[in-house]
């Protein structure tokens, strides 16, 4: 006989199963069922950078053109922000514990100010295998996309194993800027 049990949360479970014969006799096994759920394993709004230091979960390249900025935010007072000569300045994300999920859902929100010129942008790049390469899933482009508003942005990706997150931005001088805040992954 088939023994079914759906379990409506995650965690980790001891299972027992009791068979009774036709004679009376019983034998018991036990054993334990780990049931995955989702769960966030990465999240950034930016609140709360003691010395700017991006909370330990980012690292810009040689260029410094990101900031900690008050000018603009989603949620809260503070976002990431580019601006003056970016020329593709990146900022990129720890390499990111999936906790043994190979699914996950990105999500944040970005914003782009008017002054940006047509080619000129903010773009959201990923890696999933360790930054040997990366891929572009989108980006604001000045004179084409909507600006001075914030977009929420969301991802769904599967089949991976290990994600890295970088947002590059250019711009050409001190008045142009883009931001991006409340950076959420959850992984299923």
């Amino acid at each position: 006989q088939a023994v079914v049990h759906t379990y409506t949360t995650a965690g980790t479970f001891t299972v027992t199963l009791t068979a009774t014969d036709d004679d009376g006799s019983a034998g018991t096994a036990t054993t334990t069922a780990a049931i995955a759920g989702q769960i966030e394993v990465f999240y950034d709004d930016f609140e709360t950078v003691p010395g700017n230091n991006w909370n330990g979960l980012w690292t810009e390249d040689k260029q410094n053109d990101w900031y900690i900025s008050s000018q603009r935010a989603f949620r809260g007072t503070l976002s990431a922000e580019v601006k003056g000569s970016a020329n593709n300045a990146a900022l990129t994300s720890r390499a990111i514990d999936l906790q043994g999920r190979t699914s996950a859902t990105i999500t944040f929100s970005w914003f782009i100010g008017s002054s940006l010129d047509k080619g000129e942008y903010l773009a959201f790049i990923i890696s999933t295998n360790g930054g040997s390469t990366w891929t572009e899933l989108a980006r604001l482009r000045g004179n084409m996309d909507q600006e001075n508003v914030w977009h929420a942005m969301t991802f769904e990706l599967t089949g991976i194993n290990n994600l890295e997150l970088r947002f590059k931005g250019k711009m050409s001088n001190s008045d142009e800027d883009a931001n991006v805040d409340d950076v959420r992954i959850i992984a299923q």
